[in-house]
């Protein structure tokens, strides 16, 4: 690369005490390194015109290359640079398919703007899958429901997602004071109500709302949902996965008084801890973290925020 740099510089400026200055070396080590590369070539780079030199028909035809040498080692070590900074590299990320919006494609498109050197490369499957596709080592981290009882599986963040009540807006229950119902009249009125396997705290209180004698199915997420816009019941879904229905009125959310906070907790896991993580995965990892500290201030996640991993 010096010989290179110093047979680029002598052509730049056409004189080899020019380049030394440049470079900020003698003249002399100008000298050796290009009497050094013209041993490498075989030929003579240049010739002297009066007080400059000129390149020769061998040095004409090694120029072109010799530049493509010192860009592509330069563009390599760049590389190798924000590699090493966290800033450039491929994470594959596994997710199960009912955590793909909100925090997660907040995060997605912080790191676009922010890391576009980071390539995330993303499947989907249900916990189980999830936690396969790391033994195998084709995912390096996986966005699974808590809790999972892998002991050899390590949690590097938790995210919590709100659970809301919502219904059709045609729905007899959509247009009814809330304030004045209570959970068990709403679950009670829902025709039907539809029950979905969130976490172990939001079944036990859906299950303490019903009793075999009310009208109420338990379903897989998508298909609530599906029913719900359909105008069939209503159903516990997260706040993400209904965000655009209920911004564009196809959805309402409903709720009575003493509607308790509850929550679906996601567990970002690997097999390796944070620590060991490559620097791309940990700067994924502190995206995550960020978006999810903005989300859950009350604060729409915002991809075009100023800091990289700021509000």
């Amino acid at each position: 690369m010096n010989q290179l740099k110093a047979f680029d510089h002598v052509v730049r400026f056409g004189s080899f005490s020019k380049a030394a200055r440049h470079l900020n070396l003698s003249q002399p080590t100008i000298s050796v390194r290009i009497q050094g590369l013209e041993k490498e070539v075989g030929r003579g780079l240049f010739h002297r015109v009066g007080k400059r030199v000129e390149l020769t028909d061998a040095g004409k035809g090694f120029l072109p290359y010799a530049r493509q040498a010192i860009e592509i080692v330069t563009n390599g070590m760049e590389k190798a640079r924000l590699i090493q900074e966290g800033k450039a590299g491929h994470v594959t990320i596994g997710t199960i398919p009912t955590f793909t919006s909100g925090v997660f494609s907040s995060a997605m498109a912080h790191l676009n703007t922010w890391s576009p050197e980071i390539h995330v490369e993303i499947h989907t499957g249900h916990n189980q899958e999830i936690l396969e596709m790391l033994y195998d080592g084709f995912i390096k981290m996986g966005l699974v429901t808590n809790p999972y009882y892998n002991t050899d599986v390590k949690t590097i963040l938790t995210l919590k997602e709100p659970l809301i009540l919502v219904a059709h807006p045609s729905h007899p229950l959509a247009s009814a004071s809330d304030e004045r119902r209570t959970s068990a009249e709403i679950i009670e009125k829902s025709d039907p109500y539809i029950m979905v396997d969130w976490s172990t705290e939001s079944k036990h209180w859906q299950k303490s709302m019903t009793n075999l004698s009310m009208n109420f199915i338990e379903l897989p997420p998508p298909t609530a949902l599906d029913l719900v816009l359909s105008n069939k019941g209503v159903a516990l879904v997260t706040e993400s996965m209904v965000k655009n229905g209920l911004e564009t009125n196809q959805l309402v959310r409903i709720q009575p008084a003493d509607f308790p906070l509850l929550y679906r907790e996601i567990a970002l896991v690997s097999l390796d801890s944070e620590k060991s993580l490559s620097p791309a995965a940990k700067t994924v990892v502190e995206v995550f973290r960020s978006r999810a500290a903005v989300g859950q201030r009350g604060q729409a996640p915002c991809p075009d925020s100023q800091a990289p991993f700021g509000e």
